[in-house]
C-alpha cells in the first residue's frame, strides 16, 4: 500500500471493479450537490438525479430555476472540484 493513497482511494477501485462506480458517483454527486448550495436551495430541490455524466435537477421555485440556469456552469465547476474529477459534464434543470 502506498502512503499517499488513502481508503477513499482504495474503495473507489474496489467498486470500479465491481462495476459500482456510477452508483458511488451517484451518491456522492447528490451529497456534494446539497452540501454546494446549502439548506434552503436544497430544501426547494424536490429531486437531483445523476447518470451517465449529467445532472439533473428538478426544482419547486421558478425564480430558483431560473437562478441556477444562470449560474449553472458555476455549479458544475464547483462539484467538479469536489468530485476530484470531469464527472458532472452537464446539468439538466426542471
Amino acid at each position: 500500500m502506498q502512503p499517499d493513497r488513502t481508503l477513499n482511494y482504495y474503495l473507489q477501485v474496489a467498486l470500479r471493479r465491481l462495476d459500482l462506480g456510477e452508483v458511488a458517483d451517484e451518491m456522492r454527486v447528490e451529497r456534494y450537490y446539497r452540501q454546494t448550495v446549502g439548506d434552503l436551495i436544497s430544501r426547494l430541490t424536490s429531486s437531483v438525479h445523476y447518470t451517465h455524466g449529467t445532472l439533473y435537477l428538478r426544482l419547486l421555485s421558478a425564480p430558483l430555476r431560473h437562478e441556477l440556469i444562470m449560474r449553472r456552469e458555476g455549479l458544475r465547476t464547483r462539484l467538479n472540484d469536489l468530485l476530484g474529477a470531469e464527472a458532472v459534464k452537464e446539468i439538466i434543470i426542471r
